[in-house]
């Protein structure tokens, strides 16, 4: 890297907190909630490597630089640097290339700088960012953690006689739904862990040092996530997650139902079906059928658990948020009309990726340029017919409000639609609406045991 890359990394950037600013505020307005637990354990004046896990691409990084208040250098794999004006512009953002075997065995000797550069962000006290297990996942799963973390830590400590005092930071992240826009994000920061108290295995064997901070890491992190270690039943724990998260909360006698909270019932779930498949496998099975089926009668009919999970329907409160719908479908329009573009553009672009894990990255990256952009455009159009500077810039002013109004209003009319439909298969198919709700029933009662057990 040339002197002026380097000064730009390992120190704090006017032109980097400006741009910051405006993500970080686009970021907010992405998510429904941000939910940020153990900053006080964010070492102060002090080299530290954030080591969070990973299952959402770009928004990952994104989500410990917003919440951790930071420029963090983040290292991330070599092959988004292939363009010249892409690495520019990823060095400007304090991105470092990362090489693996799989970019070509002769690659891997430029790490060599890339790791002096961190060194250096460390000397300078400024945090790095780097995820341990190397690879995004697909699921609420820790996968197997990898050297690169304890690598760059005693290699930073053996560069400076091992005075340097780095600490390693786990974090876990959580989203409710790491694809969508507007869903809830949850950062748990741990304590740190310091490099010097593995520094003596280090010496007297490198490799042994590093696999016990690898593994000390890994053990600090799980109780930051959300870690499902029964992949073959996976989906039944995920589906049991959403639908007895009430029951256990009530269980835990929590007063109120925030994220926090969800998290500690989810761990908690998790882990009384891991000890309940360990005692009763058979059972276990038969548990997984139910809900497998419980699944797809909700998909067959289009409903939601939040609605069968209701001890009835009311009647009246369905009729009055229709109306409610009905009443505010004008504010809807001019926002969904006003934003449409800019919205339905990044939602085409995903379908391009497979990776689930990349689609809210495309979505967030596509809104950040396309919405100013057409928000500057729109106005200018309609500036032109009015010809009047306060109109206009009112106009300018309700495009985001209305298009939050928009999304909010969408998102009420899809759980107001579960609610009517579940009311009308109760009216013309009561036998498939009773077997839903009983077969609801039964598996609430199957938890009821497990979490006995």
């Amino acid at each position: 890297m040339t002197d002026k890359s380097i000064k730009h990394i390992t120190r704090w950037s006017i032109t980097y907190y400006i741009f910051y600013l405006y993500v970080k505020f686009m970021h907010w307005l992405f998510y429904r909630k941000i939910v940020v637990e153990g900053k006080e354990n964010i070492p102060e004046d002090e080299p530290v490597i954030f080591a969070p896990n990973h299952q959402n691409a770009v928004m990952d990084p994104l989500a410990v630089i917003f919440t951790s208040g930071q420029q963090v250098v983040f290292l991330a794999r070599a092959d988004i640097f292939k363009s010249k004006i892409l690495a520019r512009i990823f060095s400007w953002l304090k991105i470092l290339p990362v090489y693996r075997i799989r970019d070509g065995a002769d690659t891997l000797k430029h790490n060599t700088s890339t790791f002096s550069s961190a060194i250096q962000v460390l000397e300078h006290k400024q945090p790095i960012g780097l995820f341990p297990e190397a690879a995004h996942s697909n699921k609420r799963h820790l996968l197997s953690f990898k050297k690169g973390v304890p690598r760059i830590a005693f290699q930073a400590e053996e560069e400076n006689n091992f005075q340097l005092g780095v600490k390693i930071l786990p974090i876990g992240i959580y989203y409710s739904r790491y694809n969508k826009f507007r869903s809830i994000i949850h950062i748990r920061y741990g304590k740190p862990i310091d490099v010097s108290d593995f520094i003596d295995e280090y010496k007297e064997n490198p490799n042994k040092g590093m696999n016990s901070l690898r593994d000390a890491m890994k053990k600090a992190t799980e109780p930051l996530v959300i870690n499902i270690t029964n992949l073959e039943f996976y989906d039944m724990y995920e589906s049991l997650r959403t639908i007895y998260f009430k029951k256990v909360a009530k269980r835990l006698k929590f007063k109120e139902l925030n994220q926090s909270n969800k998290f500690i019932a989810d761990k908690m779930t998790v882990k009384q079906l891991d000890r309940f498949g360990e005692k009763e496998p058979e059972k276990l099975n038969k548990l997984r059928d139910k809900v497998k089926t419980l699944y797809q009668l909700t998909e067959k009919y289009s409903l939601s658990y939040q609605s069968i999970a209701k001890p009835k329907l009311n009647l009246f409160r369905l009729v009055w948020n229709s109306f409610l719908l009905i009443l505010f479908f004008p504010v809807f329009l001019y926002g969904l009309i006003n934003n449409f573009i800019p919205y339905i553009i990044p939602k085409i672009l995903v379908l391009k990726f497979q990776d689930l894990q990349f689609h809210s990255s495309v979505k967030f990256i596509g809104g950040l340029v396309l919405f100013p952009l057409f928000y500057l455009i729109q106005t200018l159009i309609v500036n032109s017919f009015v010809e009047n500077g306060y109109v206009s810039l009112l106009y300018l002013l309700s495009l985001p409000v209305s298009g939050l109004i928009a999304q909010f209003y969408h998102e009420w009319f899809a759980l107001t639609r579960k609610d009517v439909l579940l009311y009308k298969l109760k009216k013309t198919d009561f036998k498939n609406f009773r077997k839903i709700k009983d077969l609801y029933n039964e598996i609430m009662g199957c938890m009821n045991k497990v979490l006995s057990a």
